[in-house]
């Protein structure tokens, strides 16, 4: 490795689990005579399962299109004999849609459980699959949050379960009640992750693999006039906690009722539901070892944001099968807390850029893995889902906006206004750059918030692209004096980026920063913590950086 300095660098100053067993205790008799008061659905062989390490158990959680409401092919369905549901009764049966009670006015029907269990089988060959439906037709989160009727519900019947098997993972899809209430919708994403986090800890089994389904692109804004917020929100789940995944329902038609799913649909969304969990069970460790955020944030008022989103919905890119998620077509740029455990004083921040091309934002790798090392460090982190694709001013508009935002909010977040650094990866790095070097603020102010200063107090940039054109640094970079303490990371193999590092290093140096460049031999691009070349020494070299100038 290659270390360079210059400058003196100023220290900155501010002048559960509970085991199944001791569930069932706590569910109170009335939610249990509940369960038994209702009809069973259509009859089914009831069977003995297998031995409970062949048994793989999931929980099937949500409102009617978890539950199903198409009952025009019921009668071509074809029993599997490794395919098992919880009745009524708490029996084990073959499962035979509807595998969902009735408990209302509209009658169940096909929904996506058993499909998921079938694509589940062709790649888990040699086990059971045990469904357990806990989802009722009609029901707001509300209802699901810890606390709730539905909630305690489904931990008797998780409890139920687990005598006989290994519950291996939860289905997810509702949102639909919550559209039409503008309170409900923005505070959905919020509450749903809080859940999520509640019923992990309360089955004590704090890396459950979650798929949070889609809510059909066939409901229309002017009988749920809130649905895009809420769909937005159901989006953004997978980057706001660890292990949860995401079914997406592009292109899935109703069943002529313009809310429900159709049976073709339920069979697509399935076997899309089982795509996610496969790749959720088979992602590395460090996925699941990132910390939940506690709160996720608008970055703009709404109906103030200057400039354009995105023409599409945001959505999640397809799996490339290298444990990576990409999500695209932002227009309502987020931050999201992730704070470092709490001390006598406010914590150093860091706002996280992830890379992508500003076509896209590497959530996980570049977003909430960074968190994790961030929060090991005592530096609490805030990862940043900006504007994305092909939207540069819109992005660095999101940054300034975002550290404005978060001296906003200092004393709520427990942080100390006077070391707010950003960290940013690739075209996160270019933004990290553009940033630093801006002038003056890129938008007109919106609110008091924008009072705030909108640069950065430190600057990591991780492999930054974009910062040479034709040669030379680019010119949308004045590198001057006022540019903050600065550390560069990048390694020599990174033939398309690292010349414009090496313009970048030079142009600090001329300038009088304070900086460090930490040039590796070995690494590519885009590694963010799980580099296995030279560059893999980038996170401890960081931190000493950090040190020295006071960050912790």
């Amino acid at each position: 490795m290659f270390l360079l300095r210059s400058g003196v660098i100023p220290r900155l100053h501010l002048c559960l689990p509970l085991v199944f067993g001791c569930i069932l205790p706590a569910i109170t008799c009335g939610v249990i005579a509940t369960r038994a008061a209702i009809a069973s659905p259509a009859s089914a062989p009831v069977v003995n399962p297998p031995a409970r390490e062949q048994f793989d158990i999931y929980l099937l959680m949500g409102q009617s299109n978890m539950a199903g409401r198409d009952t025009r092919k019921l009668g071509e369905q074809v029993d599997h004999p490794h395919v098992l549901a919880l009745d009524a009764k708490d029996r084990w049966v073959i499962a035979r849609d509807p595998i969902f009670p009735q408990t209302g006015r509209i009658p169940p029907g096909a929904g996506p459980g058993i499909p998921f269990a079938v694509a589940m089988l062709k790649a888990r060959p040699g086990v059971t699959i045990g469904l357990v439906p806990c989802a009722v037709g009609g029901t707001p989160l509300r209802r699901w949050v810890k606390g709730g009727d539905l909630y305690e519900r489904a931990l008797h019947l998780a409890a139920v379960a687990a005598r006989s098997g290994v519950i291996k993972g939860v289905l997810w899809q509702q949102g639909e009640s919550d559209t039409t209430s503008e309170k409900d919708a923005a505070t959905y994403e919020t509450r749903l992750a809080g859940m999520l986090a509640d019923l992990r800890r309360d089955l004590g089994l704090p890396d459950l693999p979650v798929v949070v389904g889609q809510i059909g692109g066939f409901l229309s804004a002017e009988k749920y006039p809130y649905v895009d917020m809420v769909r937005a929100a159901i989006r953004r789940i997978p980057a706001d906690v660890p292990g949860v995944g995401y079914a997406d329902t592009a292109g899935l038609g109703d069943r002529g009722d313009r809310l429900h799913f159709s049976a073709d649909a339920q069979r697509e969304f399935g076997a899309r539901f089982a795509r996610a969990m496969l790749e959720l069970q088979t992602a590395p460790v460090a996925d699941a070892a990132a910390p939940a955020a506690v709160e996720t944030v608008a970055v703009w008022p709404e109906g103030r944001m200057p400039g354009q989103g995105a023409t599409a919905p945001e959505h999640l890119l397809p799996p490339r099968g290298d444990h990576v998620h990409r999500l695209t077509d932002i227009s309502r740029p987020t931050l999201s807390v992730f704070p470092a455990p709490k001390g006598a004083k406010p914590a150093p921040a860091m706002i996280v850029c992830p890379g992508g091309g500003y076509s896209y934002v590497v959530y996980d790798k570049e977003g909430n893995e960074i968190a994790a090392w961030l929060n090991s460090a005592g530096i609490t982190a805030v990862v940043l889902r900006y504007r994305v694709p092909h939207n540069r001013a819109g992005a660095l508009q999101d940054l300034q906006r975002s550290l404005s935002l978060a001296r906003a909010n200092a004393a709520a977040w427990n942080i100390d206004p006077h070391r707010l650094g950003v960290i940013g990866f690739s075209a996160g790095g270019n933004l990290g750059a553009k940033v630093s070097t801006a002038p003056e603020r890129t938008y007109a102010p919106v609110d008091a918030t924008d009072e705030q200063s909108c640069r950065p107090d430190f600057a990591v940039l991780v492999y930054p692209a974009y910062l040479e054109h034709d040669g030379r640094l680019a010119p949308d970079l004045p590198v001057d004096g006022q540019v903050p303490p600065t550390l560069i990371v990048h390694n020599e193999d990174d033939h398309a980026f690292v010349a414009g590092s090496k313009l970048y290093h030079a142009a600090l140096v001329r300038a009088g920063v304070p900086n460090e460049f930490l040039l590796y031999r070995t690494g590519g691009h885009g590694y963010g913590l799980r580099c296995t070349l030279e560059a893999r020494a980038w996170p401890h070299d960081a931190l000493i950086w950090l040190h020295r100038i006071g960050v912790p």
